[in-house]
């Protein structure tokens, strides 16, 4: 495994301690994890990238090395702690990427802070809407790339806190990734996972998968970087849609064989780190 630098803390307005990983000088690269995912497992982003630019992975409450208060677990509370996260740090033109839930939690902040602070956008791997209602056409199922349909995202939020957590989780994982990564990395990511307490991430699934970002998408004036895989559990028609109406935005698709699944960034994270490299020294 790749060396990871020591964890910082820092206490939000609600009396939180949130934790992040820091490395590197240059342009900021601050770098969101998915749901019940952790800033650790940007490890190739550190080892790769830290030598150009100042790289930054905040764990999220609940997940990773932050703390687990019994509250917060919202997309909107979530935003709110990487806008008082980058006041803390004092941080100005980034670039933010947002990995799965990440992204959403960056659409938060562009929809309550617009642009501030921020110079592009990494959109990496996450649709639009998770959930849509029942009167929406098939057509804006694809667009939006809907995964949890009603009776689905229910059965998936009870998963995760009984009748086995953990294997549950296990496979919900296992389907994120593929064979091309090891089985000691299978299980890495499984222990990263069950760090945030299944009833939490129970909490949040839900609250997250309610969220539309669709009317977000048009006003984002930011270069943009949009980043999928062809066998994603996310459908890469919903990244194209998301592409398609952000204005100047670029569309990355990796092939299966390429690293093309939900996890880009452990997969090929050669290719994964050269695109960012190369968006951020060009755009």
């Amino acid at each position: 495994m790749n060396t990871l630098p020591d964890h910082s803390s820092f206490k939000t307005s609600d009396g939180v301690e949130l934790a992040w990983l820091e490395s590197g000088s240059g342009p900021t690269l601050l770098m969101l994890p998915g749901w019940s995912q952790s800033a650790a497992m940007f490890r190739e982003q550190f080892a790769g990238l830290s030598d150009r630019f100042h790289c930054i992975a905040l764990d999220h409450r609940g997940h990773g090395e932050s703390e687990r208060p019994d509250h917060g677990y919202r997309i909107s509370r979530l935003a709110c702690d990487v806008r008082e996260f980058i006041e803390f740090r004092g941080l100005r033109d980034i670039t933010m990427l947002g990995h799965s839930m990440g992204a959403s939690v960056m659409w938060g902040y562009w929809d309550s802070y617009g642009g501030d602070r921020l110079a592009r956008l990494v959109i990496d791997d996450e649709p639009s809407v998770l959930t849509l209602k029942g009167t929406e056409s098939k057509q804006a199922a694809t667009d939006a790339g809907e995964i949890f349909p009603w009776t689905t995202l229910v059965e998936t939020c009870d998963g995760l806190v009984a009748p086995d957590p953990i294997g549950f989780t296990r496979g919900m994982i296992e389907n994120m990734l593929s064979d091309q990564l090891s089985a000691d990395i299978h299980e890495w990511i499984l222990a990263e996972n069950l760090k945030f307490p299944r009833k939490h991430a129970a909490t949040l699934l839900f609250n997250h998968s309610l969220q539309d970002w669709r009317d977000v998408m048009p006003r984002i004036d930011l270069p943009t970087l949009i980043i999928t895989g062809k066998a994603s559990v996310v459908p890469w028609r919903s990244q194209a849609w998301i592409h398609s109406v952000i204005t100047g935005s670029r569309l990355e698709i990796f092939e299966e064989k390429r690293g093309g699944h939900h996890f880009a960034f452990l997969e090929n994270p050669v290719r994964f780190n050269k695109l960012i490299a190369e968006f951020i020294s060009q755009s």
